[in-house]
């Protein structure tokens, strides 16, 4: 299992956590809240039935011309004083508002001003679900009582969301803050190593160049065929060099025919394929193409699409590269008849992904960076079919 693996597992496993947790807080508050409910339930009941208790006692009280009891009917008054939180409404057997409390104004407003939003707040309480509580004051007077959710039930029920929506703000910002930092540590990383890749290669090199210049001096013939392979050795090693050199800082953009630079790696990476393999391209209907470009940089990605073109073919095939204009871009296309990308395109440009046995894991990560960073273009996985082949895209501003 190599590390992008284990990072997948991770992010699912992290994921299932995260779900867990939120099911938890979720079951948790549903469950505060439905106890809250219940108790906003009794107390509702309660004032009915004290609202019931005192409508009575006045009704009797009217048959008998006499008072009702001060003292009990001052207890009645504070239980229903007592409510000071939960929205209820009183309509009689007519469908008029007898009485109100805790809508949020002032009862001179409502029952004087604003019917229309006594009536609103009413049809929100009959659509609440809650079923009302029957007055029955005489057996000709049957009030329904309605009401809602307490203002703390609402927030109740509304907590956990908002809360969740806090710490996923929060952890987004995070991830994406520390994404950032790195990638700014992976770009310092990559800078360093290929500095330092230079320079190491450069000392050798003057050194190499030196000996080569003594061999010169020789005039036996066998000695000069070596002097003449080691020039060639040297100048590739130089190049390699040229190109660290320039990943390891901003590389100057100079306008050039792409169409030759192309035919001039295919033509290198040719001559070093085995004889199976077919080259082909549409290049001969194309004049020349003037883009904005450091050669090095971007043979080496085209010398990295080719390589992995010849390795996924096992020695035999074909590779065809494709060169077209469209819209405000190149399009460069590397197509072979190798064995296919298996799983997620994306996790070939991943630094230390890998199918070879041999293989860093750092020819596609370099090509991406070069192609997206110094040249603001794009590179990816255009299609692949297991067992058929790969076509890998490049595109390229004007």
């Amino acid at each position: 299992m190599n590390i992008y693996q284990q990072k997948f597992y991770w992010k699912i496993i992290l994921l299932v956590l995260a779900l867990i947790i939120i099911a938890t807080s979720l079951y948790y508050n549903n469950a505060l809240a439905s106890k809250l409910a219940e108790e906003e339930r009794k107390k509702v009941e309660l004032y009915g039935d004290t609202q019931e208790i005192l409508g009575n006692m006045w009704e009797k009280a009217k048959e008998e011309n006499c008072e009702p009891d001060s003292e009990f009917t001052n207890y009645l008054l504070e239980i229903i004083k007592g409510n000071t939180t939960i929205p209820v409404i009183i309509e009689d057997e007519k469908g008029r508002v007898t009485q109100q409390a805790n809508l949020g104004v002032e009862s001179k407003v409502i029952s004087y001003k604003d019917s229309c939003f006594l009536a609103d707040e009413l049809k929100d309480m009959k659509g609440a679900g809650y079923p009302p509580v029957e007055i029955n004051i005489t057996a000709e007077k049957k009030h329904q009582l309605y009401y809602n959710d307490s203002t703390l039930l609402k927030q109740l029920r509304w907590y956990p969301y908002i809360q969740l929506g806090i710490i996923g703000a929060f952890l987004l910002i995070s991830y994406l803050a520390f994404s950032a930092a790195r990638r700014a540590e992976q770009n310092q990383v990559w800078v360093g190593m290929a500095r330092e890749t230079a320079h190491q290669l450069g000392t050798p090199l003057s050194s190499l160049s030196a000996w080569i210049d003594l061999l010169q001096l020789n005039e036996d013939e066998n000695v000069q065929q070596v002097s003449e392979e080691m020039v060639k050795d040297t100048a590739r090693l130089e190049l390699i060099a040229d190109r660290f050199s320039k990943i390891g800082s901003k590389p100057k953009l100079e306008e050039h025919d792409l169409k030759e630079q192309l035919l001039k790696t295919m033509n290198y990476v040719k001559r070093r394929a085995a004889k199976k393999i077919k080259f082909s391209d549409n290049f001969g209907s194309i004049n020349q193409v003037a883009a904005k470009f450091s050669p090095p940089l971007l043979d080496w990605v085209v010398e990295n699409l080719l390589k992995n073109a010849l390795d996924a073919m096992g020695g035999e095939g074909s590779i065809h590269v494709n060169l077209e204009e469209k819209g405000n871009d190149y399009i460069i296309d590397v197509s072979d008849t190798g064995h296919g990308i298996k799983g997620n395109f994306n996790d070939v440009f991943k630094p230390g992904f890998s199918t070879k046995k041999r293989g860093w894991g750092l020819g596609l990560s370099l090509s991406k960076r070069i192609v997206e960073e110094y040249h603001k273009g794009k590179i990816f996985v255009h299609k692949s079919t297991v067992g058929k082949g790969t076509t890998f895209r490049i595109q390229l501003p004007k």
